[in-house]
């Protein structure tokens, strides 16, 4: 990211997926997997000492590399001394995390790592400058997007990635739905992805998502000038009832998490303080239809 105080320092936490064989959901237990043995006063060598386990193994599941057997994780909670609910919601994580996907949809580690975060976050803040943030987009701009993204990917590839999109959008219509602010940038109204028709049916999509009443879009118009979007890109930010917040950023070397959120958070409220309120931003949204129409 270039300039600005919202560029990533070097003493931000950054975690990448789709570059090793570690996986998000791996990360996350084998972190608290960690804290709790700390908290225990227990090392490498002496947890493993308990469990008949090498001190290398206990290594490769604190950080994510290898998930531990239903057992070993039983064991190593009862070492210790961490029961009730969050053991058995170390229990439960443990057993997701060794799926390889999402039994719906057969993708990519790193796509049912980030299917899987969203599963647990509550509230979901983004920005977007360039396209429609996949949560908002239909079936033929994703494809239209992603082709552009990806040439060489095969329309197998793409259609798994979209149907995984729609698995993602159920989170905004099911029961207890994910609470998404969206902010957008005036020119991915005025971008015509896939043509004229397949713009159209998006811009009506992004107005009838815009009515939930757990979906709060609001559109940065061009006019605005430069603002605290301008360089980076697109970001989520990930909240979470129970754990911290979370930045993802997708990038072409892999998916890209920032554990810390301050500067993307002030980042968005920078944002809001210029885009457009929701009414107006639906009123613009509409305006664009009705340019593609004519």
């Amino acid at each position: 990211m270039e300039g600005g105080s919202d560029a990533v320092t070097p003493s931000t936490t950054v975690l990448r997926v789709g570059i090793d064989r570690a996986t998000m959901r791996g990360r996350w237990l084998g972190a608290r997997l960690r804290e709790h043995g700390r908290a225990a006063g227990l090392k490498g060598a002496e947890i493993g000492g308990r469990i008949d386990r090498s001190a290398g193994t206990i290594s490769k599941w604190e950080s994510g590399e290898l998930i531990p057997r239903s057992a070993d994780m039983y064991y190593m909670l009862e070492i210790y001394g961490v029961g009730g609910e969050e053991r058995d919601m170390l229990m439960r994580r443990a057993e997701a995390a060794r799926q390889p996907g999402f039994s719906e949809v057969d993708v990519s580690a790193a796509i049912a790592d980030h299917v899987w975060l969203e599963s647990q976050a509550w509230r979901i803040e983004t920005f977007h400058i360039a396209a429609v943030p996949g949560l908002l987009q239909t079936p033929e701009y994703a494809r239209e997007a992603l082709m552009a993204w990806d040439p060489t990917a095969t329309s197998e590839r793409i259609e798994r990635a979209i149907a995984a999109r729609e698995l993602r959008q159920r989170r905004l219509t099911g029961e207890d739905p994910l609470e998404l602010s969206a902010i957008l940038d005036e020119a991915v109204l005025l971008r015509p992805v896939g043509g004229a028709g397949v713009m159209r049916a998006q811009l009506r999509f992004l107005a009838e998502r815009a009515a939930l009443p757990n979906v709060d879009l609001r559109v940065v118009p061009v006019a605005v000038g430069a603002h605290a979007g301008l360089h980076g890109g697109a970001f989520d930010v990930l909240r979470f009832r129970d754990e911290s917040d979370l930045v993802y950023v997708e990038t072409r070397g892999g998916d890209m998490y920032v554990e810390r959120s301050e500067r993307f958070a002030a980042a968005l409220r920078r944002l809001e303080a210029v885009a457009l309120p929701a009414q107006e931003s639906l009123a613009m949204i509409g305006d664009s239809i009705d340019r593609e129409i004519a």
